[in-house]
């Protein structure tokens, strides 16, 4: 990467060097992280690989609309792996097993100014460019760019001690109109579907929610209607179909549930935790216009004996998906039931949701894990990887990394409904 930062000639020599150097970065890099090495030249790599993007003076239109992004790509892959190195763990194991805090903000505070920088230039401004190309070179276009500028943009909010320069973020994606963008590219989404698969509905859906964790950007995103936009985009009016499931056929139908699981669920759910009751009642009726999928919901856990929707020779799988979906549903009627009892005179319409029903049948399966195992079905690459991963002992009987995952969907749906004695 230093090498690369050195000024070079022109020659297509030197093109392929700087390439192939990246790629070798790109390899190294990732197995290092792989190993969670603890090297100390690991914290200066995010420095160096922004510096080499800097000096580059490349940008995604100019990468672009030049015809050969490829160089631009491997610089921001790379670059997404060094804020990787950086960003603050998660999950709660990794969040157990890194107690100190306020050294990890120490340390983070000195590459703060450069996590700003790489908002605004690559991520901003890179997501305006994006939708510009997108939408006037369509078959030129890539959708593991917008894939991602997203991660990127995850990858920043992650890092320890960026929570004290929200009101900076916000004012940076309000000037670059980031919003609207990301909501004009959801509502083309059916028109530039690939092979039939509105794919960058997903991946514009999915930067909203990444936005919508910053607080203060979820009000924003209140503020300038996103639901609205959403319901009124035309990809939208396919998800208000019956058959939008994760085993529909064919991609586009699929796709369409991957935006109501992924992107639609967890971008309510994120607006009313940040907005509060003033948006529960557009949350309400927004909700009530998919009552096909809220019913389907529902009935998705029936247990074999009880089931109505399907007959006895009939076999229902269960995909982590669907758990997902089941799971934030679950957490957003509540918080709708929530309000309901804090404020009584506020007229939140009710969704119809079986909440009793739903939990009744969750503790079957929790209660079943033998006939849980045997309707688990891997859905895409990411589920099939984990299903093959052995399983750390945190849940009892489960077998495979995508069974815990599913186990612990379900226990977090019981938990939810067991603590609501209400219907939704």
């Amino acid at each position: 990467m230093n090498a690369n930062r050195r000024s070079q000639g022109s020659e297509e020599v030197f093109t392929r060097l700087n390439q192939t150097r990246a790629d070798l970065a790109l390899v190294l890099i990732q197995r290092l992280i792989e190993v969670k090495s603890t090297v100390a030249e690991m914290q200066g790599l995010l420095t160096i690989i922004w510096e080499t993007i800097r000096q580059s003076n490349i940008t995604f239109d100019e990468a672009l609309n030049l015809g050969d992004p490829t160089y631009y790509r491997s610089l921001l892959k790379l670059l997404f792996l060094g804020l990787r190195v950086h960003s603050e763990a998660k999950t709660p194991a990794q969040l157990q097993a890194n107690l100190k805090a306020s050294t990890r903000l120490t340390q983070s505070t000195s590459i703060i100014p450069t996590i700003i920088d790489i908002l605004d230039r690559v991520v901003a401004r890179g997501l305006r460019h994006l939708t510009v190309f997108i939408h006037d070179k369509p078959v030129e276009s890539s959708p593991e760019d917008l894939a991602l500028i997203t991660g990127i943009l995850q990858a920043c909010l992650r890092i320890p001690g960026i929570e004290f320069c929200y009101s900076q973020i916000v004012s940076m994606f309000v000037s670059n109109d980031s919003v609207r963008t990301a909501t004009t590219l959801f509502s083309w989404s059916d028109t530039l579907a690939i092979n039939g698969d509105p794919i960058y509905g997903e991946l514009s859906a999915l930067f909203l929610v990444e936005l919508s964790t910053v607080p203060a950007m979820a009000e924003q995103l209140a503020v300038e209607g996103v639901l609205g936009h959403i319901a009124a985009a035309n990809i939208t009016s396919y998800l208000r179909r019956g058959n939008v499931s994760p085993f529909a056929d064919g991609a586009g139908l699929q796709r369409c549930y991957n935006i109501w699981v992924r992107g639609i669920l967890p971008l309510l759910l994120n607006l009313l935790d940040s907005v509060g009751a003033s948006i529960a009642i557009e949350v309400s009726l927004f909700l009530n216009q998919f009552p096909s999928l809220i019913k389907q919901s529902t009935e998705a856990f029936d247990a074999p004996e009880t089931s109505r929707t399907a007959t006895k020779s009939q076999k229902k799988y269960i995909s982590l998906s669907m758990c997902s979906e089941v799971h934030t549903l679950s957490l957003i009627l509540f918080i709708l039931n929530g309000f309901r009892e804090t404020a009584p005179g506020t007229e939140i319409p009710e969704v119809k949701w079986d909440a009793p029903a739903v939990l009744e049948n969750v503790e079957f399966w929790i209660a079943s894990n033998v006939l849980l195992r045997d309707r688990i079905l891997p859905m895409g690459d990411r589920d099939v990887a984990l299903f093959k991963r052995k399983v750390d002992p945190v849940v009892a009987d489960a077998r495979n990394k995508l069974e815990e995952k599913i186990l612990l969907e379900l226990m977090g749906i019981r938990d939810v409904l067991g603590g609501n004695d209400s219907r939704a």
